[in-house]
Order: structure tokens, then sequence, then C-alpha cells
């Protein structure tokens, strides 16, 4: 059986190198909002079968008709990559709002929701399945301060993931989560460049992490190598101690 593999937010950085570091056959469903461009141009990267499906995951109708289109033309994955998430921004508790708090539960929690709960079952059924969610560090020791939204939905994720492996352990389908530290990437765009560099500067790699550093992991839970590792969530953080 050729695998199908699921990624949401596949026109990240992450998303495209992990496109490009895909060796074995497989049919690639990548999701995109907007930037339909970076999956096209990873196209000729590959030998595997890309199939770019547009989405707004803000939206609750854009995310159904996506996810009946990928049912009825290819079947059901089975293996999930859920990268979507919006850019990493500071904002202190005082200055946010409840449209903050929602913004990243409907683009990140609602979204991964709605895609299991169609596909889940069908891949507990098989017998079959990998899914593996973006969470972050702020999950792991103490976050750092004006991240209230961006933590609290990380920590959302991490119980939903934590609980579904509990539920399908014996439907041979892991569930895992991959938390980095800061990774240098197109989502810190909105942050300011002498953050980034103190970030680094204060790692004991003295750098931020990047997307070569992400990608064993993906590769790691993907695999059969994997099938006893489930509920977990696997920091990525160079030997930082948070």
């Amino acid at each position: 059986m050729i695998d199908i593999i699921f990624i949401t937010g596949a026109s990240s950085d992450i998303g495209v190198s992990l496109i490009k570091s895909i060796d074995e056959p497989c049919i690639i469903i990548a999701h995109y909002n907007e930037n339909i461009q970076k999956l096209l141009n990873v196209q000729e990267f590959t030998k595997n079968k890309i199939i770019p499906i547009q989405a707004n995951f803000s939206i609750n109708s854009s995310l159904i008709d996506m996810l009946d289109k990928i049912e009825a033309e290819f079947g059901v994955p089975n293996k999930i990559i859920h990268l979507v998430g919006s850019k990493f921004e500071y904002i202190r508790f005082n200055h946010s709002n409840c449209g903050n708090f929602q913004n990243e539960l409907n683009l990140s929690l609602m979204s991964i929701i709605q895609i299991l709960s169609r596909f889940l079952p069908k891949m507990g059924n098989e017998k079959v399945g990998r899914v593996i969610t973006m969470l972050s560090s702020v999950t792991i020791g103490v976050p750092p301060k004006a991240l209230s939204h961006y933590t609290t939905v990380k920590y959302a994720l991490l119980g939903l993931m934590k609980a579904l492996a509990v539920e399908y352990a014996n439907r041979k389908v892991t569930i895992n989560c991959i938390s980095p530290s800061m990774v240098e990437t197109q989502f810190l765009s909105n942050i300011d460049e002498r953050i980034i560099q103190m970030t680094a500067e204060s790692h004991p790699l003295k750098r931020n992490a990047t997307v070569s550093d992400i990608l064993p992991v993906i590769h790691l839970l993907l695999s059969e190598d994997s099938a006893f590792i489930s509920g977990a969530n696997m920091p990525i953080t160079g030997g930082n101690i948070f």
C-alpha cells in the first residue's frame, strides 16, 4: 500500500523542506492557504506526486470542502503532519483580546480536531497510521512572557494529542508531538531581529534551531521505527533547559 501523506501548512519552510526530503514512494497532499507557488516549485525536487489543496482554516466551510475533496479523490490519508500555525508574535496579555485567542484556536486547534474527526476513526479501523503535530518548547518548562495566546493553544493541542494517543493505542495509530525551540523560518517575520539574535546568543549552541534540525525527528515518527512511540512530546531544543 502506497502512503498517502497529508501535510497541513505544507507551504511553510518546514513543509516545503519536508516534502523535498521524503524519498519513499507516496502521494503527498499538500495543504496551503495562499502560497501555491512554493508547492508548484517543489515538485521538481521530488519524484512523488504532490497534490496542492487550498483551504482557509479560519473558515470552517473551507476546511470541510477540503476534507470532502481529499476523501473523494484520494481516500483516507494514513500519515498526517499538522504544521499549520500563525506567525509568531509577542503580545502581552493586557494588550491581547479574545480575538487573538480565537484566531489561534481556529487555525491550529479546531482545524486538526475537524481533520482527525474525519480521518482518525478510519485510520484506526485500518490499524495503520501516524499523526504528528508541531508544538513548541513553550510546552516544556516555563514559557516566555507575552505569549499567553500562543502558549494556551499549544497546550490545548498537547492535551488533545495525548488523549487521542491513549484512545488509539490499540489501533496501531501513533500520535505524537514535536516541540522545537525557536526555529529560524518565515514564522518569525513579525519578530524584531534583535530578539531572534539574543535568543540565539543565549542558547548553549549559540544558535537557534533550523529546519534541518526538525526533519530527522519527523522522519523518525513517520517511520516503522517509531511503532512503540505514542503520546510523546519530543523536545528539539539543542540542550536548552527551560
